[in-house]
């Protein structure tokens, strides 16, 4: 069975009646491809330049960049301070190890989103390298080169590719290349396919649910491919159990005990929870085609990650990372089933083709303009300043920093992101804090990040070392006997000096208790930006301020917004003060529509996790001009008077 020809489809012999033909046409489409392919490449590197450059990447990406650059300063076993757990026992990725001598040669971590380019990158041109093949085998010269075009569109126009490299760094994605190098190689009967499976699994153990994938394929496609897939599916379940042993894949275990508890051992449950997910499952298998799911080499790979990713849960669902094998694997299934398909119903195949193409421009065309919009959050100033606070920060001290920003400063020993009330930091002699309360993707209200400047700058006494463009960096030394920071619970008011003010300027000299913003002189708002999540109800608005007529003898304004619906709640006009008042206003909030994100439209919809429900109520005070208005804080409460959690 040496000249039988396997494919994807899982024919045997398929291809060997068609005559040798000089295919040129289909060999421009391919040398098109790769070219077109490579310049996906550089747009992946510059667009990560760009991300990492204005600070745009968070959590995930700060665990990686940790215990890379713990590992190449000789740490092999770095503790996760993200995690609170050995970086190896997350999943046993151990993807850093091999990367980490980069260290030495680049000592940046975008090497690691470059890895990460190059990985989806590769991924692609041995997928696209793989359906021209098997279009050459099945097809007649025109037909070939029709279906090689529509293969290079579905990688070209996919928006999710997108999402996975903009979405920090995850193992996924860096063992993408290796994975479809080894499921190309087990179609084609190579013993070649052997040499993938450790980098594969190098991933850790959501990587190695796709050499199980791939073995089980391998099983389903045809009886030559039959044994090795069956031992690549053993070999994958044996390492699966050691890593079970070992207790090396915490955070795979947690989630999957996590979905199994959410079905509570019903069947009917799973299924629900699939058909409750089907939006973002269509948004998943769409853009490459959908045909591809039903070819029995990807089937497996395609419901072992489409699946459990569903039950996980609707973030885990999202066309994000974790179902980056979808928008690789089911292009070349697609390919395939058309070539199957056009030797049987020769134009139902063209049909469906022009059915995949249109399709995928129409996910391209609507998705296409929101990768920038969801994942470029910080802008070019606030970079800046964030640049000029890193430089400041020995390499020796603790970071403290907004989830949003925090990729950057993690490459150290202690890194923590500070969301959540209540929550305990541990401390080190040297520990700094970033704070950006209205830029980068944030899991935290407004109010949450300006009550811990609050905090810092008052009772914990720490160091302004910066506030910029909305950025605040502080210096902690801890005094004796304090060894942890606990992140304020919003029971004190908002600093109105943390806020905002297109006519204010902030004033932090002499006690903390003093500090304040001041009016400029020019009519607009003094203060604004000072900002809380809450649900529909009676609330009392108070704010600290002093103010003096202005020349016109128009009074300024302390006024409540509703910034999820543009809408005015509450407005009490000041003509002067007779000193430092607190001046009290009853606020309804209307049950108005939550905030909501992007979903898309027509058919060409996904849905992603929504924000936090509630209404942005947003405290401002308004100067008419040349006036002395000082504002030192803000506080929202229930009519009983217990403050707000933000």
């Amino acid at each position: 069975m040496s000249d039988v020809a396997v494919t994807a489809t899982g024919h045997e012999g398929a291809g060997a009646a068609l005559p040798p033909q000089d295919y040129q046409l289909w060999r421009r489409v391919r040398w098109a491809g790769y070219v077109l392919l490579g310049l996906q490449l550089v747009g992946y590197l510059v667009w990560s330049v760009i991300l990492y450059a204005h600070f745009s990447v968070t959590w995930d990406f700060a665990g990686y960049y940790q215990a890379w650059y713990l590992i190449a300063h000789g740490n092999l076993d770095p503790l996760s301070t993200m995690l609170d757990i050995p970086y190896w026992k997350s999943d046993a990725e151990f993807i850093p190890y091999v990367l980490a001598p980069l260290y030495w040669i680049f000592r940046t971590g975008i090497v690691l989103q470059w890895a990460q380019d190059l990985s989806i990158a590769g991924a692609e041109l041995v997928a696209f390298a793989w359906l021209c093949d098997l279009a050459r085998r099945h097809c007649a010269e025109r037909e070939a080169a029709w279906f090689a075009g529509l293969g290079l569109l579905l990688f070209l126009a996919n928006p999710w590719l997108w999402s996975a490299v903009s979405f920090d760094v995850h193992e996924e994605s860096l063992t993408l290349f290796f994975a479809v190098f080894l499921a190309w190689d087990l179609s084609r009967g190579k013993r070649r396919a052997w040499v993938w499976v450790v980098p594969v699994m190098l991933g850790g153990a959501p990587a190695t649910t796709y050499v199980l994938g791939i073995g089980l394929g391998g099983i389903l496609a045809s009886r030559r491919t039959r044994r090795t897939g069956a031992a690549l599916a053993a070999t994958a379940i044996a390492y699966f159990l050691f890593l079970a042993l070992v207790h090396g894949s915490r955070t795979s275990a947690g989630a999957t005990h996590t979905y199994l508890a959410d079905a509570d051992g019903h069947p009917f449950k799973v299924l629900e929870i699939l058909w409750a997910g089907r939006t973002d499952v269509l948004a998943n298998l769409a853009p490459g085609g959908l045909l591809g799911v039903g070819v029995p080499l990807i089937l497996p790979l395609a419901l072992g990650v489409i699946v459990p990713d569903t039950l996980l849960g609707h973030v885990f669902a999202e066309p994000l990372f974790q179902n980056v094998p979808l928008y690789v694997f089911v292009p070349v299934g697609t390919v395939a089933a058309l070539t199957w398909l056009l030797r049987r119903h020769r134009q139902a195949a063209f049909v469906l083709a022009g059915i995949a193409a249109a399709q995928a421009i129409g996910w391209a065309a609507v998705w296409g303009p929101q990768i920038p919009v969801q994942w470029l959050r910080v802008s070019s100033s606030e970079a800046a300043t964030l640049e000029s606070v890193q430089a400041r920060i020995p390499a020796s001290a603790e970071v403290v920093a907004s989830q949003g920003v925090l990729g950057r400063f993690s490459g150290r020993r202690y890194a923590y992101p500070f969301s959540g009330e209540g929550r305990k930091i541990p401390l080190q002699p040297d520990t700094w804090f970033v704070i950006t309360p209205t830029s980068g993707i944030e899991l935290d209200t407004t109010a949450y990040s300006m009550g811990v400047i609050g905090e810092l700058a008052g009772p914990l006494d720490a160091r302004l070392v910066t506030h910029a463009n909305g950025v605040w960096a502080f210096q902690l030394t801890p005094p004796p006997g304090m060894t942890t920071f606990t992140t304020p619970d919003g029971s004190s008011p908002l600093p109105a000096w943390a806020g905002a003010g297109v006519a204010s300027r902030p004033v932090l000299d002499g006690a903390v208790s003093d500090w304040h913003m001041a009016a400029t002189g020019a009519e607009g708002y003094v203060a604004n930006g000072i900002e809380w999540l809450e649900n529909p109800g009676r609330y009392r608005a108070a704010v600290t301020l002093s103010a003096s007529s202005s020349a016109s003898g128009a009074p300024v304004n302390v006024e409540v917004w509703d910034n999820n619906t543009s809408t005015l709640l509450a407005r009490q006009t000041i003509p002067e003060t007779d000193g430092i008042q607190q001046i009290v206003l009853p606020v309804t909030v209307p049950a108005a529509p939550n905030e909501t994100v992007y979903g898309g439209w027509g058919p060409f919809r996904a849905d992603f996790d929504s924000p936090r429900p509630g209404q942005h109520i947003e405290v401002r005070v308004w100067s008419p001009g040349r006036a002395a208005v000082n504002v030192y804080s803000a506080e929202l409460s229930s009519p009983s008077g217990s403050a707000i959690q933000p």
